[in-house]
């Protein structure tokens, strides 16, 4: 009977001492594993496509993401894994090893570990309905690390077809609080348990936008203060383990919402940030970039940015000037002298925080606050 004390991450995530969390998580919580969403197609299993939260953009449909950003080729890949300085990725979908899914999986865990090499770490979600030896072993020699199921009550042995293959084998299940389902997940950790599986991954049960109304017809209700934790799911999760860890020797992890929908975005988004940061912007807490903005009339821009050059002896790598609107360090737009020159020169100004993406496309401004109104909420007034 092993020692009982959960521990909390930084992340907010729970593990049993000295057990740790599976290599996957560990990268997914730093920031560092990119997420290749293969397509929205799979076989709408009976057990889980009622809480299925893939978004009605990518259900079904057979576009292929690296994190946010979709992608037309593997090397498009390569690009993502740069910007953020990727150390490995996951692969999700829809099911990566539904028959329609399977050859291009392989051929992207083959490209992937061939121009990063074996120490990147590559593991996979699957509902494992079509899992069998003979993919085992493909995945295997294609390099995969790490495999993650969440099978049907019915379908839980097609699991033992992965062990012994040079992969980590576990599950990655929902913690769905109704007595019998957490009945049927204790007796399906005692299975893995028997069987040498390596660990589980219990996720909190996530309210979301695709799944809200079979959740709502099903009584389920969201966690107060929260606006996609459902009630009672962490705490059934805490007790299971609680329960169970004494009787088991499976390495167990509690993934939390907050863990998966705000920190590991939020560390991606700061490894992201300092790759595609430019002079006039900074980095915040939570990953964002921020700068000042200027906007008016052309004549008017073109003036101030002289102005600025000039006179105030802005540096012009600090600046970006356009027609209509030019960017540059919040530190110079808090000086009172620059909101004094925008008014004589009629021109408005404002403080931008925006995701760290140099695409357009996956711009967005999170933030436009008025210059003088930051000044007043971040207490800058005697700047």
């Amino acid at each position: 009977m092993r020692d009982l004390e959960i521990l909390e991450s930084k992340a907010q995530t729970f593990y049993v001492k000295k057990e740790g969390i599976p290599k996957g998580c560990q990268q997914c919580l730093k920031g560092t594993k990119a997420v290749l969403f293969l397509n929205g197609i799979c076989q709408n299993p009976k057990h889980c496509w009622w809480y299925c939260p893939i978004s009605e953009k990518r259900k079904g449909k057979k576009d292929t993401y690296i994190n946010e950003i979709q992608i037309s080729s593997k090397e498009q890949i390569l690009h993502e894994l740069k910007a953020i300085n990727a150390k490995g990725m996951s692969i999700t979908g829809g099911d990566p090893l539904y028959e329609p899914n399977l050859k291009k999986t392989l051929e992207y865990i083959k490209f992937i570990k061939k121009i990063k090499g074996k120490k990147f770490h590559i593991h996979l979600y699957t509902n494992g309905l079509n899992f069998s030896e003979e993919i085992a072993i493909k995945l295997a020699r294609a390099g995969l690390d790490e495999i993650r199921f969440n099978p049907s009550k019915d379908n839980w042995n097609v699991m033992k077809y992965a062990l012994n293959k040079g992969m980590s084998v576990g599950a990655e299940v929902p913690v769905i609080p109704e007595v019998e389902y957490i009945e049927n997940l204790k007796k399906f950790i005692f299975y893995l348990n028997k069987i040498g599986a390596d660990f589980i991954n219990l996720n909190e049960f996530e309210y979301s936008l695709p799944n809200s109304q079979n959740l709502l017809e099903r009584n389920f209700k969201l966690e107060a203060g929260t606006i996609a934790s459902v009630k009672n799911s962490k705490e059934c999760a805490m007790k299971l383990i609680h329960d169970i860890v004494p009787k088991v020797t499976i390495k167990i992890h509690f993934c939390t919402i907050i863990a998966k929908d705000y920190w590991q975005l939020r560390e991606r988004y700061l490894r992201r940030a300092k790759t595609v940061k430019l002079k006039y912007e900074e980095i915040t807490r939570e990953g964002l970039l921020l700068y000042a903005l200027i906007e008016g009339k052309e004549k008017d821009i073109k003036e101030f940015c002289n102005l600025l050059l000039n006179e105030l002896k802005v540096p012009q790598n600090f600046l970006s000037c356009e027609a209509t609107y030019l960017k540059l360090p919040i530190k110079f737009a808090m000086e009172e002298r620059l909101l004094d020159l925008l008014n004589q020169h009629n021109l408005q100004g404002y403080i931008i925080e925006m995701t760290p993406f140099r695409e357009e496309k996956y711009q967005q401004i999170t933030e436009k606050t008025p210059i003088k109104l930051f000044k007043e909420e971040m207490r800058l007034n005697d700047y």
